[in-house]
C-alpha cells in the first residue's frame, strides 16, 4: 500500500479528491487538519507555481517534524491549485478565486462579489462563458520528482444561486451537459466531469503506473 498526503487544509477538497480517485486497498489517503500549523504563502504567478508551493510547504513542515513524518511513512504528496476564470472579466478571479472577496472570505461572499462584478460589466451581458481550471502537483518522495496534471470544466455563470451541493462557486457555475449548476449535480456525477476529477484521475493513473498496482 502507498501512502499519499493530500496537501490541503480544506477538508471538503480532501474528501472530493479521495472520492475522485476512489476507494482502493492499494492507496491510503492522509489528511493533516488545520490543527497542524503549516504556513503556505500562495504567491505564485501561475496555478502550477502555487500547487508546487503547497507541496514544498508540507515538505518543509514534515522535515521540521521528523517523528510525524516517520509515523506516516509517506510515498507521495499531492496538491492542487484551482481557479474560476470568467471570460468577460478577463479571466478573473483566476489565481484569487478562493479569496476574491478578501482573505478568509466565505463562499457566499465570493459568489456575491462575482455576480456584482459581472452585473456592472457591459461585456458580461451576453458573454457569461467561464471555466474551472485545476493544476494538480504530484511529488514522489523517494525519487524527489514533481509531475503536473491539468483539468478543465467549461460552462457559464448563472445570475442566481441554485443548488446546495458542492462548495465554492458551484451554485453559480452552470454546466450545459446537465442543464444545471454544479451544486445541483450529485457528487458521483460531478466527479466524472469536474476539472479536479480530470486532473486527479491522471494523478491516480501516474501512481498506479509508477507502483505497478
Amino acid at each position: 500500500m502507498v501512502n499519499i498526503l493530500i496537501a490541503t487544509g480544506n477538508y471538503h477538497k480532501f474528501q472530493e479528491i479521495k472520492s475522485i480517485i476512489g476507494d482502493s486497498k492499494e492507496i491510503n489517503f492522509v489528511y493533516l487538519n488545520r490543527d497542524y500549523k503549516i504556513e503556505i504563502i500562495e504567491n505564485g504567478k501561475t496555478y502550477k507555481e502555487n500547487a508546487k508551493i503547497k507541496v514544498e510547504g508540507y515538505i518543509k513542515f514534515l522535515n521540521e517534524n521528523p517523528e510525524l513524518d516517520s509515523e506516516m511513512s509517506l510515498d507521495y504528496i499531492a496538491s492542487e491549485d484551482s481557479g474560476l476564470e470568467v471570460e468577460c472579466l478577463g479571466g478573473d478571479p483566476g489565481l484569487f478565486t478562493a479569496r476574491y472577496a478578501g482573505e478568509n472570505a466565505s463562499d457566499i461572499e465570493n459568489i456575491n462579489k462575482l455576480i456584482d462584478a459581472m452585473r456592472v460589466k457591459k461585456e458580461c451581458t451576453e458573454n457569461r462563458h467561464a471555466k474551472f481550471v485545476c493544476l494538480a502537483c504530484l511529488y514522489d518522495i523517494k525519487r524527489r520528482s514533481f509531475r503536473y496534471f491539468e483539468g478543465e470544466l467549461k460552462g457559464s455563470i448563472s445570475n442566481k444561486i441554485s443548488g446546495t451541493k458542492g462548495f465554492g462557486y458551484d451554485p453559480v457555475f452552470f454546466v450545459p451537459e446537465f442543464n444545471k449548476t454544479v451544486a445541483q449535480v450529485d457528487s458521483s456525477e460531478k466527479n466524472k466531469i469536474s476539472h479536479r476529477a480530470i486532473a486527479f484521475k491522471q494523478v491516480a493513473e501516474a501512481i498506479k503506473e509508477r507502483e505497478r498496482l
